[in-house]
């Protein structure tokens, strides 16, 4: 159906936007952080978090509705498979995301704004990169099931 291969392109492209960011964290900032003075980490990843917390939800939320459509509008074909886990990796990395990362994200955002190094920067920088590479997983799921789900069934 043309329907699940338009769902399907939306769900991979939505996903990998939020995979390539997160993966990119998880291997490149992470390390990077650990290596900068704690003003850098409250001035750059503060300000990144702001940015990326105002405009990374749609493209979430985008993913995520895409590929729970895909499950409902397939849940007696092979597809059901392959969106479901997506699905499930999408809704587990969002769990964490809001638990871990997002009041960490509310934190070093205000100090940004406000121009102030928290005493707690690293520590809390520490919390948000231990999650990292969980959600950077959950996220190669959800693509490695979109793709796969496209690959076998033809978005049919």
């Amino acid at each position: 159906m043309l329907i699940n291969q338009i769902l399907l392109a939306i769900a991979i492209l939505t996903t990998g936007v939020v995979y390539g960011t997160d993966v990119f964290h998880a291997i490149v900032v992470k390390k990077a952080a650990s290596l900068s003075s704690d003003s850098a980490i409250a001035d750059l990843i503060g300000h990144t978090h702001l940015i990326a917390d105002k405009r990374m939800p749609l493209i979430g939320a985008t993913s995520l509705v895409s590929s729970l459509l895909i499950t409902v509008l397939n849940y007696n074909s092979a597809l059901v498979m392959y969106s479901g886990v997506a699905l499930i990796a999408l809704i587990s990395h969002l769990i964490i995301y809001l638990r871990v990362a997002k009041p960490i994200n509310v934190q070093m955002s205000a100090a940004a704004m406000a121009q102030k190094t928290l005493a707690e920067i690293r520590s809390l920088q520490l919390r948000w990169d231990s999650v990292i590479s969980y959600r950077a997983l959950l996220l190669t799921i959800a693509m490695g099931a979109l793709i796969s789900g496209i690959l076998v069934t033809g978005g049919k």
